[in-house]
């Protein structure tokens, strides 16, 4: 709807301006008579590109992760509540930019305020903050203003931001703790392989001992280290910053990884579940805020957080639309687990398939946690014995010549 800028005047001949969203100038003058102004001069305002508007957003509000994730989960919880209790948009709102702690984000909800009050619609004015509202966001903002169900709107995304962020939260807790022991054994190895275990060989060389065949793996991979120790370097920055930039340069690229994703022995399964968790939820909350079923597909392609699964979803969505079921249409990919395909089928039998879907997103809300608890019960044990294990082969490597030089001087 475009966006005007005019000039009014009241009753009592006060000159007040500002902006609103009318179809056309008469439209915008029946809006202003119907509120007791007279409009005097209207200009169409010329709206700001999504990049205009990304770029200033990212300068006035610098929020990302998990800072961000709160902020809209306060933002939902307090809306939610006002919007029950019969609280108009525009107060809920100042209420929110009064009681509200992030600086930021209050500048975010006071801009979004005097857009609703100048006329537009609360959907189309947090868009204009693309960095903190999502698409997916504004989809299901937008359909349940359409559909006057605001509050429970907000109230599923509320649930839906919580259990995003609680993911995140174990999916961290699962691998920190790896990630550390990972890193010292890194350290160690590459402390003994360039520093220590050099000077042995130096020493032992001078000796002219005969050295075990163990010794010589050792001596010659520490050699190797130190003579190549950049290869090491580049891996390391391969791994933490060739596949995140990999990612986003080549789709080709980022397939491959997910699907290595989904094959790795321990996580793969653990990736899968948490795609299909995503999926199950997203799908709830997009459906119940009143979105089409072929639109609320196309959205969760770019949730599920795997392309591999994303793309299996976009096979789905086009199967649909020839008329096939969502239950025969998963079927066709060997990505969804029996059980979702059997409670797809009886929320379609039934026609309650967002409380089938809301099932299966209960069931790894418990599941998921509880396969974390066991990856991590798995992987300590094994990065000790790692680590043992690497200390042991070192040790062994400077003893037994040691062990022949002292029985050859007896």
């Amino acid at each position: 709807m475009p966006l005007f800028r005019y000039e009014a005047v009241d009753d009592q001949g006060h000159n007040i301006g500002g902006t609103m969203s009318a179809e056309d100038e008469p439209g915008l003058e029946k809006t202003l008579k119907s509120a007791g102004l007279w409009l005097v001069e209207a200009a169409l305002e010329a709206p700001r590109t999504t990049d205009a508007v990304a770029a200033s957003n990212s300068v006035r509000v610098p929020l990302w992760g998990k800072q961000r994730r709160r902020a809209l989960i306060d933002f939902c919880t307090m809306m939610g509540f006002q919007s029950r209790v019969g609280v108009p948009l525009v107060q809920a709102l100042e209420v929110i930019g009064q009681q509200y702690e992030n600086p930021h984000f209050r500048k975010v909800v006071a801009d979004v305020q005097r857009q609703i009050e100048g006329g537009t619609r609360f959907h189309e004015a947090l868009a204009t903050h693309p960095r903190i509202f999502s698409t997916e966001f504004l989809g299901i903002i937008r359909a349940g203003e359409l559909s006057s169900r605001l509050p429970e709107t907000f109230k599923d995304l509320k649930s839906y931001l919580e259990w995003v962020d609680k993911v995140v939260q174990d999916v961290r807790s699962a691998t920190l703790y790896p990630a550390i022991v990972l890193g010292v054994i890194a350290v160690f190895v590459s402390s003994l392989f360039t520093f220590v275990i050099p000077k042995f060989a130096d020493l032992l060389a001078k000796l002219n001992v005969p050295l075990p065949l163990l010794t010589q793996i050792i001596f010659g991979l520490s050699e190797f280290a130190k003579k190549n120790w950049w290869i090491g370097l580049l891996l390391v920055l391969f791994l933490t910053v060739g596949l995140k930039f990999g990612r986003r340069w080549s789709p080709d690229f980022a397939r491959m990884v997910d699907r290595v994703k989904l094959r790795l022995p321990i996580f793969g399964e653990l990736n899968r579940m948490l795609a299909i968790s995503r999926f199950t939820h997203n799908f709830v909350v997009l459906y119940r805020s009143g979105l089409p079923v072929l639109q609320v597909l196309d959205l969760c392609r770019g949730l599920v957080g795997n392309l591999v699964v994303a793309d299996a979803v976009a096979g789905i969505q086009e199967d649909v639309k020839r008329g096939s079921s969502i239950s025969d249409a998963c079927r066709k990919s060997d990505i969804f687990p029996p059980m979702l395909l059997r409670m797809l089928m009886v929320g379609e039998k039934t026609g309650k398939l967002d409380a089938a879907l809301e099932d299966v997103a209960q069931y790894y809300n418990q599941i998921i946690p509880e396969r974390i608890k066991k990856m991590l019960t798995l992987l300590e044990p094994c990065l000790m014995l790692m680590l043992i294990g690497t200390v042991l082969i070192v040790a062994l490597s400077i003893y037994l010549p040691l062990i022949t030089l002292m029985g050859s001087i007896r």
